[in-house]
């Protein structure tokens, strides 16, 4: 059986904050995120990672059944962990009859069967970049994601697929409750222990709405497809939310358009989050909100680690990195962009740029900042590792290893 092995891209910075402290594969932009939509379509034992070797202790400690950065032998297929799961098989089929070659969209290799024995080093991306390449049509590969912001584009394709999978795994209600405002029944699958508050209208006529396991809707709530809510995330009353992901444990209110959240992050009040992406273990205070359009309707420029780029969008708000704060009322510019462990209160608006381990215009402390991760943690029963507070710290001491292989 060949192995699947799903590789991180060389340069990691354009997916950079959400990617510091996980790797690519790990990146939610649907219901599940690519290494495991890769084991719902592969043979589960045939999928491997590889990523930056300052990853690969914490990635073995959160995948110990997935062998993480091991030789790869002749038969292996090689497939770009950015790149969206369901494009592989397009790709694979590109790859069918021919050995030691590689397929790309615009000059990036999504996949690339070597036909020889391939060992793991900082350098195999130059092994891959040496193999014949065949350019992939874009009508059936479809856009290869480069920028973190890209896949807010994704949201609505990632949902479509990812809706099919989720369904073969979970009991839904056959049924929905006859209190509820719906639209388009039938793209509509909420998990038989969902709770569903009065008055809360859902309208699935522009994508599926995914409701799982556990996850509790206040009254007067409003959720406009597509839309997934992971398992134990609870919208408060009058919430309202469309066009958005959301993982496991996110406790959300106020209004949410077209984001991306990741497990245990929360904006529990009123303000606006619009077209953002959200690391873990976020918390916005009471007010936060985010400016996703400029007043000029000119597209949104990023800065970061000292550069400037172009988006190339007319809308995108926030993206901030794991285990950042803001104070009550904090006013986000378009387009800004905050690394992890970061507090940010500030009066004005802050910069649109925050570097890593911020605390105002200061320096968040090392020792601080791990123990406060520790205890938001310890209030979802979890534990920082050792392994996670050593990535911490080689974090703060010097970034670089984690854009890089």
């Amino acid at each position: 059986m060949s192995a699947h092995i799903l590789f991180e891209p060389e340069n990691l910075s354009p997916f950079a904050p959400i990617s510091l402290l996980r790797s690519v594969a790990e990146l939610r932009y649907g219901i599940f995120s690519n290494i495991e939509r890769a084991q719902r379509m592969f043979p589960e034992d045939s999928v491997q990672l590889w990523v930056r070797p300052v990853l690969e202790k914490h990635q073995s400690e959160k995948f110990p059944a997935t062998p993480i950065n091991k030789h790869a032998d002749k038969d292996a297929i090689f497939l770009n962990a950015a790149t969206p799961a369901w494009m592989y098989p397009a790709a694979l089929n590109i790859l069918k009859e021919t050995n030691g070659a590689a397929v790309v969209i615009d000059g990036h290799i999504i996949a690339a069967r070597p036909g020889s024995e391939v060992k793991f080093s900082q350098t195999f991306h130059a092994t891959l970049e040496k193999l014949p390449k065949i350019e992939c049509d874009a009508e059936i590969c479809s856009h290869q994601p480069t920028w973190i912001w890209q896949y807010l584009d994704l949201i609505d394709s990632a949902m479509d697929f990812d809706a099919k999978l989720w369904q073969e795994d979970n009991n839904i209600l056959t049924k929905l409750p006859s209190d509820l405002s719906t639209v388009t029944d039938r793209n509509i699958f909420i998990h038989n222990t969902a709770q569903i508050g009065k008055f809360v209208h859902l309208d699935a006529s522009n994508g599926p709405i995914v409701i799982d396991e556990d996850c509790k809707i206040g009254p007067f709530t409003s959720i406009v497809g597509p839309v997934y809510l992971g398992k134990r995330s609870s919208l408060k009353p009058s919430t309202s939310i469309r066009q958005s992901v959301v993982g496991r444990i996110c406790n959300l209110g106020g209004e949410i358009k077209g984001c991306i959240i990741h497990p245990y992050s929360n904006k529990s009040h009123d303000g606006f989050l619009g077209d953002s992406i959200l690391g873990s273990w976020i918390n916005l205070g009471a007010g936060t909100t985010t400016s996703n359009m400029k007043n000029n309707y000119q597209n949104i420029r990023i800065s970061w680690d000292g550069n400037n780029y172009e988006s190339g969008r007319q809308f995108l708000g926030s993206i901030i990195g794991d285990h950042t704060k803001t104070a009550i009322g904090i006013r986000l510019n378009t387009g800004t962009l905050i690394g992890p462990f970061c507090n940010v209160f500030q009066a004005d608006f802050p910069p649109r740029a925050i570097p890593s381990f911020s605390w105002g215009n200061g320096t968040h402390e090392l020792e601080k900042a791990i123990h406060t991760a520790e205890l938001m943690m310890k209030r979802r029963s979890l534990t920082l590792s050792e392994t996670e507070i050593k990535l911490i710290q080689d974090l703060a001491t010097d970034h670089t290893p984690f854009i890089h292989f």
